[in-house]
């Protein structure tokens, strides 16, 4: 199976853009990241949060979201 047929859309960079927080609607133009420590993740992962209302945006393993090209 080609790369394509995998996406069903095309991911396009944008550096021109700052993103908005869907919680406070404020711009932001980075992010922080921390460790949880404790039950929640046993010091795995990252927590990021908008640093605005520090309210949190997403969870993942990765320090660095995958952007192709």
């Amino acid at each position: 199976m080609s790369p394509q047929a995998r996406m069903p859309f095309t991911v396009v960079r944008s550096d021109d853009l700052v993103p908005i927080c869907p919680h406070c609607e404020a711009e932001v133009p980075e992010i922080y990241a921390r460790r949880p420590r404790g039950s929640f993740g046993i010091g795995r992962g990252f927590v990021f949060f908008c640093p605005h209302c520090r309210k949190v945006l997403g969870c993942g393993t990765q320090w660095y979201p995958f952007v192709p090209g």
